[in-house]
């Protein structure tokens, strides 16, 4: 998540484990059909799923859930501190050399997931990040040209 921690980011963080601890704790015990219509409220109809590093379909998905859920009578879900954090950031670098009138710039998109685990180093805070996997864009901003503006001749009479 964003540096700045911006109440975007926790919403979507307490959306996620809010929706997620739902699924979750459904039960095979009478009347609770709860968890079936969430899936749809949740899940977009192609997302991309994977279980130890294999694709499944959202259907497989519920199939699990549901049949882990049927034979119990009460689940409980508890939230961890996790060690991958994920996010994107954007970084804009301004060059030395100038397009027209301004400096020329480069914006770079970054998406990125990270695995951070305790190191028994000499670094500052003892933790590495032992796995790092980032999608980059990479774009030049557009030029914006000046548009001439029409100076204003006042009629003398």
């Amino acid at each position: 998540m964003s540096s700045t921690g911006s109440t975007s980011d926790t919403s979507v963080a307490s959306w996620i484990q809010s929706n997620l601890t739902t699924l979750f704790q459904s039960t095979g015990a009478p009347g609770n059909v709860e968890a079936e219509p969430s899936f749809d409220q949740i899940f977009s109809p192609n997302c991309e799923i994977r279980r130890n590093h294999e694709a499944l379909d959202l259907s497989t998905l519920k199939g699990d859930v549901t049949s882990q859920a049927a034979g119990s009578q009460r689940a409980d879900v508890k939230w961890e501190q996790s060690s991958i954090v994920a996010g994107a950031f954007t970084v804009t670098r301004v060059m030395p050399f100038r397009i027209r009138a301004s400096l020329a710039q480069r914006v770079v998109y970054v998406q990125f997931s990270a695995k951070v685990e305790p190191q028994r180093s000499g670094v500052d805070d003892g933790r590495h990040i032992t796995s790092f996997y980032y999608t980059v864009v990479d774009k030049t901003p557009p030029i914006h040209f000046a548009r001439p503006h029409v100076a204003k001749v006042e009629k003398q009479d």
